[in-house]
């Protein structure tokens, strides 16, 4: 069989985070909830902004993330998203190709400016996103590749993209082109806000195209609309899927069909910012995956991604991450 030019193209939001430092208080006094992800306009984001004391600037996006650490991890990848032909969509397209990424989507010449989002990064680590879309919103069919997906392994889509209905529509085309090619697909749900906006479309969209779902057990819970973890993985096993359910310090479980693996949580010398963590969980995952492991051990690998995404600031990996499988005995 002749193989792929790419292991996995993602396809998701194009997205610069702003990481700033913010107590407890803040998220209080702006009524941010902790934890999660508002999409914010142009006018609130710049009034956040002007509150904090920003720490970092740094190509993002769930889907960019984990395309991001694949690329790491040495896969060969590609990346569809969004961009404004300004100087934040000159940084984001620098930043994948100085990876070996390749990314050429169209960038957009008028209108919206590329989507950044405002990461606010409480003592305990835990982030509070605010999404300035931009024309990461404005991804739509014509901008899906069909000679990428053509050439890939795996399609990987992010659930943020469901926020705008014209890329929500790039996203069916590409995993019907995909399925099409014979490509494998995966998806994550990103978060349970999503979840509850569009939940009969991701249950549409995981019968019916998805091979490798990964979520938080929030997020899994919302979609099965299960009262806790127990009930969500009773019925995550009638989901003809492989569904990898993230824990946080509770590491990760694993179900596909019958069987239910639990995975470890790997713990870094210092825990600084989970900006990012589940998107490198699913690069470790993925990896693995395509290398031929058992599902426990691409559970292991991804809980070894992610511990070392969250031992610094952003989301973008600081060590070479094929040495620290290695390390791991991964």
């Amino acid at each position: 069989m002749k193989e792929k030019r790419f292991e996995v193209v993602g396809i998701g939001n194009a997205i610069v985070d702003i990481l700033a430092n913010v107590e407890e208080t803040f998220l209080d006094e702006h009524l941010l909830k902790k934890g999660s992800m508002q999409l914010v306009d142009q006018k609130v984001s710049t009034r956040i902004c002007s509150c904090v004391q920003i720490v970092e600037r740094n190509s993002g996006g769930s889907a960019a993330n984990t395309i991001a650490g694949l690329a790491f991890l040495d896969n060969r990848v590609a990346f569809i998203g969004k961009v404004s032909d300004d100087d934040q969509g000159k940084a984001f397209e620098d930043s994948l190709k100085e990876l070996g990424v390749h990314f050429d989507t169209k960038k957009s010449r008028h209108g919206d400016p590329t989507g950044h989002c405002v990461v606010l990064i409480t003592p305990d680590a835990q982030r509070t996103m605010n999404t300035c879309l931009g024309v990461a919103g404005a991804l739509r069919p014509e901008d899906i590749d069909e000679d990428i997906l053509r050439e890939t392994r795996m399609t990987f889509v992010e659930g943020y993209l469901w926020e705008s209905p014209s890329a929500r529509d790039a996203v069916y085309q590409a995993l019907k082109k995909s399925r099409k090619y014979g490509a494998m697909c995966s998806l994550s749900l990103s978060d349970s806000y999503c979840v509850d906006s569009h939940r009969e479309e991701f249950l549409d969209v995981v019968g019916n195209y998805i091979d490798i779902l990964f979520a938080n057990e929030e997020e899994i819970k919302a979609l099965l609309k299960a009262p806790n973890l127990e009930k969500a993985i009773e019925m995550s096993k009638k989901l003809d899927t492989v569904c990898a359910v993230t824990r946080s310090s509770e590491g990760s479980v694993i179900i596909k069909g019958e069987s239910v693996i639990h995975v470890g949580v790997h713990i870094p010398e210092r825990l600084m910012d989970t900006t990012g963590a589940g998107d490198l969980y699913a690069s470790g995952f993925i990896h693995a995956y395509l290398k031929g492991g058992d599902l426990k051990t691409c559970g292991m690998a991804g809980s070894i991604i992610a511990s070392e995404a969250i031992s610094h600031f952003g989301a973008r990996p600081k060590v070479p991450l094929l040495d620290l499988l290695k390390q791991k005995g991964c």
